[in-house]
């Protein structure tokens, strides 16, 4: 592992050499920092690279940290919700047969019975986000379907690895319901986006002129959603 100083902070970093390789990349994700280079770029240069690309990795990895879900929950732990990770206190409820979770005053207060599996536990939490999501997207789509003047046949909500939103050939659009996890801004840019694809089934010019039209700033949030993107 290699590192170069950053302010009063150090970024650490694995190099990945590959003979064929005709460029360099740095890759940020939940794993850290790995530049990718070929055989022929010496430490200096990669060095010197990182160096350079230090505020931008640096940003990455604040976002990583920030959305990353701590998988084994209790008190202590921290969950994602509308841009922001909040704390989790458990209790016993000796009464509950099943598990409650509530979000208020910015904590995460989840009621368990005496006993209970990590599965259900699980479960509550990505059925705590898919009501979230029904609740807060559902209205903020249908806002934009009249501002941008299409009708979604339908609209539901799943878990997705791999997309935030997707629509049909027939106008009916998905939701990751983990979409609660990112910030309201972002979440309209999902929003939007899909409801786009009513117009405009690709990604054409036409397309992005829409998305433009109603978000100058558009490119910004696709780049902080593909951080995202990785997580899922």
């Amino acid at each position: 592992m290699y590192s170069v100083a950053y302010g009063t902070k150090s970024i650490s970093f694995g190099i990945e050499r590959k003979s064929n390789q005709k460029n360099t990349y740095i890759n940020v994700d939940t794993d850290g920092v790995l530049v990718k280079t070929n055989d022929t770029t010496t430490i200096e240069q990669i060095n010197e690279m990182v160096r350079n690309k230090s505020a931008w990795i640096s940003k990455k990895l604040e976002l990583f940290k920030a959305v990353a879900v701590n998988r084994d929950i209790s008190t202590g732990s921290r969950l994602y919700y509308m841009g922001k990770s909040y704390y989790v206190e458990m209790f016993q409820e000796n009464s509950a047969d099943a598990i409650r979770i509530n979000f208020t005053h910015s904590k995460f207060h989840i009621a368990i019975p005496p006993k209970y599996t990590d599965t259900e536990l699980h479960n509550a939490i990505e059925n705590f986000y898919k009501q979230k999501a029904t609740e807060k997207i559902r209205p903020l789509t249908k806002k934009w379907a009249k501002i941008m003047n299409v009708e979604p046949e339908h609209i539901s909500f799943r878990y997705s690895k791999r997309r935030w939103g997707s629509c049909s050939s027939t106008n009916r659009i998905s939701f990751n319901y983990h979409l609660v996890k990112l910030s309201s801004s972002l979440i309209e840019y999902v929003v939007i986006h899909e409801l786009a694809h009513i117009a405009f089934e690709n990604h054409s010019k036409k397309f992005w002129k829409l998305i433009h039209r109603h978000l100058p700033d558009y490119k910004i949030k696709e780049e902080k959603i593909r951080v995202f993107e990785k997580l899922i």
